[in-house]
């Protein structure tokens, strides 16, 4: 049975803090939305639980994992939002709140573990809600000192300070005027979707940054303008990673994985051909790791291959893919498991049947 020893809730209860514990057999069942490394053995984590239908409730379960500096192993909070990405600060911000996490209607939901305080932030114009029509948000990542945002439409944002996320996405967003479509949803819905979907940003500084998103689309911000880029494919691309001002790495659909930069362009470094479809990628110790449905594989520079962790069964998923002081994690949907660099080892999490 699962266990759970509330802490008190904070800010009119809609913060309900838990300490998670397996007895004997789990009651409630979870997947995985997003998740971040932020040390090697301390990780953030968005689920779902199974029995939650998220179109009709707005609910996500945030969980950490630090064995060696809470109370039990997983340790979590529930927020009345659909999370669809998740930050955790590897160096503790002055205010503290060494998580924050994106719904996605552009609620920004910051936490601070020592003392349960909550605090959300509204990005102005994002999501569907209160008459916007930004769209929908997609992803969050610090690049340099601030945070940054994006989603549907081209919607790109950037935190200045509290309370202070500003449009930095002119040349990409496009905006809609309600009023142009009144008595005409139809239209007004198939705009929504024509509009530039983007699907995740990084950069190595703020005047470095690149977002991506569906059919091919590539753009980087100089720090003072956006430019959308040529590459070598029109297929959906899911993720960005920047190792240094000219090492970018992409990713997507059908076996796609791009490398390059805005100055001298991107080639294709795929070997496969095929179906497959890379959901997150991330650099650990030369060789890419790429995040699909089928597992884990790495690009040693030559080839794609799938991951061999010596595990029983082989991962079963994955979903993220991240690493911190020497640490690898894949993510799955519902496998969770870190390399060291030496052996793989799964990680049960407390509201799923263990996986043997």
């Amino acid at each position: 049975m699962l266990t759970i020893d509330p802490w008190k809730a904070k800010n009119g209860g809609q913060l309900t803090p838990l300490f998670i514990k397996m007895t004997q057999t789990p009651v409630l069942t979870a997947y995985y939305l997003d998740g971040v490394v932020i040390e090697g053995d301390f990780l953030f984590l968005a689920t779902q639980l199974e029995a939650i239908d998220p179109e009709s409730t707005l609910h996500t379960r945030m969980v950490s994992y630090r064995p060696g500096a809470q109370e039990l192993p997983f340790g979590g909070f529930d927020i009345g939002d659909n999370i669809v990405s998740i930050h955790g600060y590897r160096v503790l911000p002055d205010d503290k709140m060494r998580y924050a996490c994106l719904g996605r209607h552009g609620t920004v939901h910051f936490f601070r573990g020592s003392t349960g305080e909550l605090r959300p932030e509204l990005i102005p114009g994002a999501g569907l809600l209160s008459g916007n029509l930004g769209g929908l948000m997609t992803h969050l990542r610090q690049i340099g000192p601030d945070l940054w945002a994006c989603g549907q439409r081209g919607q790109v944002y950037r935190r200045f300070g509290r309370d202070d996320w500003r449009h930095v996405d002119q040349g990409l967003f496009e905006p809609l005027n309600a009023a142009d479509y009144t008595d005409r949803a139809g239209d007004l819905a198939m705009k929504m979707i024509e509009g530039p979907m983007l699907q995740c940003m990084d950069g190595s500084s703020p005047d470095n940054v690149y977002v991506v998103g569906l059919r091919g689309l590539v753009a980087h911000f100089d720090g003072k303008a956006w430019r959308k880029l040529e590459v070598p494919t029109d297929e959906h691309l899911q993720w960005v990673r920047c190792y240094g001002p000219d090492e970018v790495w992409a990713c997507g659909f059908n076996g796609t994985l791009l490398k390059g930069n805005a100055r001298q362009g991107f080639k294709d470094q795929s070997s496969v051909d095929d179906n497959q479809t890379w959901v997150c990628l991330s650099k650990y110790n030369g060789q890419v790791y790429l995040s699909a449905e089928e597992g884990l594989h790495v690009f040693d520079g030559k080839k794609i291959a799938p991951v061999k962790t010596k595990l029983k069964p082989e991962l079963q998923d994955a979903w993220r893919v991240d690493h911190a002081d020497g640490v690898l994690w894949s993510i799955g949907v519902k496998d969770l498991a870190r390399f060291d660099g030496k052996k793989w080892q799964r990680i049960d999490h407390p509201d799923n049947p263990a996986i043997r």
